[in-house]
């Protein structure tokens, strides 16, 4: 096998493939790209920024991936009665964890994902004004698009991590360390053709009017503050990310969720196998 990395959705994105299958790699991350390129809370030019831009109630062109991940998004809002929400930005803007990125005020973006609309494959319409953050869900979104590019390549077995949030494929179990909420890994299981993602808050912690905030954001827009570590399993690495977010508020509606799209809560301490 070999390993190619970039750096990419804020991270660093790793594929690896076996031996001479290093077009396939390129052309995989040249899907991870396109999600970068579309779904970028930082570049002017991405649907994001297109989207904060809007005039409530006005049809907004964007990119057909952007629509399927809005699309979950909106599923898993409703599925958790408005805990996973991806228009936390104003939040998490205020508390540093994003950048201002020429927002002038942050209370004109009063919206929730209550006020998303997927007009069609190709257009949203909001009914309010949000400021989208769609951070580790697209993140994830781009790894089951690398890995779909690498299978449509011919690919018998491969493995795509970006930052964490991973997904393997082929008939080999694949060694995955969990990293620890203090930063030290302990625990390792074996996964075999699935999707993983882990999320904890302890070393990302900020102050903001003499609060601690974190960037989990719960019921009534306040932080999540946990010690521990969640992980997911899931057979989509987009739904394995989502549900970490839900899984560090709720963990009873998080396993109840992922429950409907055939994933889990992996235990901690862990250590085992994963397919």
């Amino acid at each position: 096998m070999i390993t190619r990395c970039r750096p990419l959705l804020g991270t660093f994105v790793e594929i690896t493939v076996p031996v001479g299958q290093e077009a396939a790699a390129d052309r995989s991350f040249a899907a991870v790209e396109h999600v970068h390129r579309a779904m970028s809370f930082h570049e002017g030019g991405s649907d994001l920024a297109r989207l904060r831009a809007a005039t409530p109630g006005e049809a907004i062109e964007v990119d057909a991936e952007t629509v399927r991940v809005l699309r979950l998004a909106l599923d898993l809002f409703r599925a958790t009665d408005g805990l996973f929400d991806v228009t936390t930005g104003r939040q998490l803007v205020r508390a540093g964890f994003l950048p201002r990125a020429g927002i002038a005020r942050l209370a004109a973006f009063p919206g929730t994902s209550a006020d998303i609309e997927v007009v069609d494959d190709h257009h949203i319409r909001l009914a309010r004004r949000v400021l989208i953050d769609l951070g580790g869900i697209a993140k994830g979104h781009a790894v089951d698009r690398a890995i779909e590019a690498l299978t449509d390549a011919g690919v018998a077995e491969g493995l795509v991590n970006a930052g964490g949030d991973l997904r393997v494929f082929g008939d080999r179990d694949w060694p995955v360390a969990l990293r620890d909420a203090d930063d030290v890994v302990r625990h390792a299981v074996q996964a075999r053709n699935c999707a993983m993602a882990s999320s904890a808050n302890l070393m990302n912690r900020r102050r903001f009017r003499g609060q601690e905030q974190s960037p989990h954001i719960g019921r009534g827009g306040r932080p999540v503050l946990t010690t521990g570590r969640v992980s997911v399993v899931a057979p989509r690495c987009i739904l394995a990310d989502a549900m970490t977010k839900v899984a560090m508020a709720d963990p009873e509606l998080a396993g109840q969720v992922m429950a409907t799209y055939g994933g889990y809560l992996l235990a901690s301490p862990s250590n085992g196998n994963c397919h």
